[in-house]
């Protein structure tokens, strides 16, 4: 049970999640959803931290997604935007990576 609950969290579940509360939130201008993006993408990024890949990026994740957060309580939709592009390129590049070698 314990090893499910891990890989939930730290896995894939949990990436999808924040970042579709993340997307939503920026969407219909709700500054807490991405906020919540934000704090659901932490575990994962202190995963991600530890590769050497993205050593030190990867804890700046989480805080792109506060940045997008602050934009949206701002109203300024472009910086919201931008603000998220970070997180959900490494997403999508990591999603791809693993399409490509797992077939």
């Amino acid at each position: 049970m314990n090893e499910i609950l891990v890989q939930i969290i730290f896995g894939w579940p949990f990436i999808a999640l924040s970042l579709l509360i993340s997307v939503i939130g920026n969407i219909f201008n709700r500054a807490w959803m991405v906020l919540l993006g934000a704090l659901l993408i932490m575990p994962f990024s202190y995963y991600l931290n530890g590769t050497p890949r993205f050593s030190g990026f990867a804890l700046l994740l989480p805080i792109f997604q506060a940045g997008a957060a602050w934009a949206v309580k701002e109203e300024n939709e472009t910086w919201s935007w931008l603000m998220l592009a970070p997180t959900v390129s490494v997403i999508l590049w990591l999603l791809l990576v693993t399409a490509i070698t797992n077939p």
